[in-house]
């Protein structure tokens, strides 16, 4: 099973909206609540290209990346074992119990995923992390996952994902994978996944084919 990490495991999506907006209020922009779910799972790049199509405008994506990477940098928690959403670890409990190998699929670099999953106390569930870094790609190409069957040897039909973003669940299905859409976030709708959860509590469900 493979799990994204930003808004899945980690609760880190606030923090980056809220960064990106107040970059966005520098550049005298104002995102509604429509404009931050559309957001979910997208760098800071493709969050501008997501605002000129819709307003039909042009943005200096560089100077807007580079203020909101510099926020990110210097407000960052120290410690990210406040970022665990709570269901998490009866999930990855669960998931070991039924004798699943586990892996983390995220658009922020391995190294920094895998600090974070350490300080949270939940590294030792996972069998492999892999970010932007290793597989020189970014979610919505589905080379991210392609990358993690080829490198652990896995058969489509084996493996099942858990997305939490448009763009996430557009590379999982582009790479012809069985994806569980987790819909945290109230007014987000995942489309074109095979079945939908609102916490990780439903994979539960999912895993012993209530679901599918």
């Amino acid at each position: 099973m493979i799990f994204d990490f930003d808004g899945t495991i980690g609760d880190t999506e606030p923090f980056y909206a809220k960064n990106f907006d107040e970059t966005m209020r520098e550049f005298g922009m104002v995102c509604d609540e429509e404009d931050q779910i559309s957001f979910i799972g997208f760098g800071p790049y493709d969050k501008v290209r997501i605002l000129e199509k819709k307003y039909g405008i042009k943005i200096d994506a560089d100077a807007v990346t580079l203020s909101f990477r510099k926020k990110n940098a210097e407000r960052f928690p120290k410690d990210a074992s406040c970022l665990l959403f709570e269901d998490v670890l009866p999930c990855l409990q669960a998931c070991r119990e039924r004798g699943l190998k586990l892996y983390i699929c995220s658009n922020t670099d391995s190294e920094k995923v895998s600090r974070m999953i350490a300080q949270m106390g939940i590294a030792g569930y996972f069998d492999g992390v892999s970010g932007k870094d290793l597989c020189k790609a970014r979610k919505p190409s589905p080379v991210p996952y392609l990358y993690i069957l080829e490198k652990y040897g896995y058969d489509k039909k084996e493996v099942l994902v858990v997305e939490d973003s448009v763009g996430g669940v557009r590379s999982a299905k582009d790479a012809g994978l069985l994806t569980v859409g987790l819909e945290r976030v109230k007014g987000l709708h995942l489309e074109d996944v095979d079945v939908h959860i609102a916490s990780l509590d439903g994979l539960l469900n999912v895993l012993d084919g209530s679901l599918i």
